[in-house]
C-alpha cells in the first residue's frame, strides 16, 4: 500500500535534521561513521538502474543516498512512524520527490514479477527472526539479473550500537545474529548468485544477483 507522509510543520523537518545530526555526531564518537557507511555500501552496488527497490527503509539512509544519486527509489517498510521519519529525513536532503514510499510487509512485496533491476536490504537482517520468506520475494521481484544488495553490521559495529543504546539507558534490538556465510549460503535456493563481498566501516555487504 502507499503510504502518503504527512506534511510536515514548518520547523519539524529542521528539527529532525538537527536530530539526526546530533546522532550522527555521537555514532561519530564512537568510530561509526554513517555517512561514509552508507556511501560505501551503495557503491557496492555497481551501476545503479531504476527501477529500484528498498526493504526495510526504516528513517531512509540508504533510500536517500540512492537519490541523492539521482535514481528514483521505491521504499517499503512495516512501520509508519519509520516512514514518515524518512519522509522527514528525505525532505531535510530535498530527494523526497524522488522516493515513493509504500507501507507493509517484505515476505509478500505487493510489486510485480521480474520488475526491479536493484534491490537493497541495509541493516534489516538482525531485526528478522526469519528471513527466507524475503528472500523468496527478492527472487520473485527481481528482473532477470538484476541485483540484491544486502549489508549487516559487523561483530564489532554491533558492539558499538549496543554500547551507545546502553549508554542511552536503551537496548538496540537484535532478533538475529546474521551470520553473512549462512547468508551466502542460502542465496543459491532462492536463484540467487553472490558476486562480491567486502566489510569496511563495520558492515558486511554482499552484491547478490538473480540468475
Amino acid at each position: 500500500m502507499i503510504y502518503k507522509p504527512t506534511e510536515p510543520a514548518a520547523n519539524e523537518v529542521l528539527e529532525n535534521r538537527k536530530r539526526y545530526i546530533e546522532r550522527s555526531a555521537l555514532y561519530l564518537e564512537h568510530g561509526i561513521d554513517r555517512e561514509r557507511a552508507i556511501g560505501f555500501i551503495i557503491d557496492n552496488a555497481g551501476p545503479l538502474r531504476p527501477p529500484v527497490l528498498d526493504i526495510g527503509t526504516g528513517k531512509g539512509i540508504a533510500a536517500i543516498e540512492i537519490a541523492r544519486r539521482g535514481v528514483p527509489v521505491t521504499s517499503i517498510d512495516v512501520s509508519e512512524a519509520e516512514l514518515q521519519m524518512a519522509f522527514l529525513n528525505a525532505r531535510a536532503a530535498e530527494v523526497d520527490s524522488n522516493i515513493r514510499f509504500h507501507i507493509g510487509d517484505a515476505n509478500k512485496l505487493p510489486f510485480e514479477d521480474d520488475h526491479f533491476n536493484l534491490v537493497t536490504m541495509i541493516n534489516v537482517l538482525h531485526h528478522l527472526e526469519e528471513f527466507s520468506g524475503i528472500f523468496a520475494e527478492v527472487s520473485r521481484v527481481l528482473a532477470p539479473g538484476g541485483r540484491f544488495l544486502v549489508a549487516d553490521f559487523t561483530d564489532d559495529g554491533f558492539t558499538i550500537l549496543d554500547r551507545i543504546h546502553r549508554d542511552e539507558g536503551r537496548v538496540h534490538d537484535r532478533l538475529h545474529a546474521v551470520e553473512m556465510d549462512e547468508v551466502a549460503r542460502m542465496l543459491p535456493g532462492f536463484g540467487l548468485e553472490c558476486r562480491g563481498r567486502d566489510a569496511r566501516f563495520f558492515e558486511h555487504v554482499i552484491l547478490v544477483e538473480k540468475v
